[in-house]
């Protein structure tokens, strides 16, 4: 018996359905993964509303850690007074963020000398107490479910901003800061997963985060721009 082959028509029908089977499963597996950063950016988003309440209900100085190299946060607490420097903090460059952690080690090594050195004077110079010296903010981490580490996995952490850095930060740890007189900091947070973005936008007063769908561009007045409560 003589077999039939295909026919053009059958070919292209086929294909047809193939196509379409593909593009729905492209569609679906995109679907899913706007889902997740959509969720990854409502939770950052209950993360800093949380630091921020906490922070005036505590009297205690919040800050919310964002790695940036590992692509986590998590946030830490104070309850000795913190102070922001007015001037822009001062990095390599490169989105590299200002390294905190060395500047404390730095202030603790100097004071570590100047008291060796106190200590090591005459009786005379020793019975002359320095002034004291108020105490240096040290954060730590604390066990809490809204604010504990939060791996991102496949939702990256692409920069952070506020107006002390002199750019949005790529590498490194930025960090954004709470105070108990009911303020953080204005700042721009951005995630994103394959080529869709999440912006949240801080507002200091208030605490409020907006979450802007997409790559919101920074105005140039972010800086200056003031809020009203």
């Amino acid at each position: 018996m003589k077999r039939r082959g295909f026919s053009l028509i059958e070919i292209m029908v086929a294909i047809s359905i193939m196509a379409l089977a593909v593009g729905g499963a492209t569609y679906g597996f995109r679907a899913i993964a706007k889902s997740q950063l959509r969720a990854s950016a409502s939770k950052l988003a209950g993360a800093i509303r949380y630091c921020f309440d906490r922070s005036i209900t505590t009297g205690m100085y919040y800050r919310l850690v964002l790695d940036l190299d590992g692509n986590k946060y998590w946030g830490e607490r104070s309850e000795e007074r913190m102070y922001l420097k007015r001037d822009k903090e001062k990095t390599i460059g490169g989105g590299r963020a200002f390294d905190w952690d060395a500047e404390e080690k730095e202030k603790d090594e100097k004071e570590k000398q100047e008291l060796e050195r106190f200590q090591s004077g005459n009786a005379q110079q020793r019975a002359l107490e320095p002034a004291p010296k108020p105490k240096r903010a040290k954060f730590q981490t604390f066990k809490d479910a809204t604010a504990g580490q939060v791996q991102l996995g496949k939702v990256k952490l692409e920069d952070v901003y506020t107006p002390r850095q002199p750019e949005p930060y790529k590498q490194g740890r930025a960090y954004l800061y709470f105070f108990p007189d009911g303020h953080t900091e204005r700042a721009v947070v951005r995630i994103k997963q394959g080529s869709d973005y999440y912006s949240l936008v801080v507002h200091p007063l208030s605490g409020r985060v907006e979450v802007k769908a997409g790559y919101y561009e920074i105005p140039r007045d972010f800086d200056e721009k003031p809020e009203v409560r």
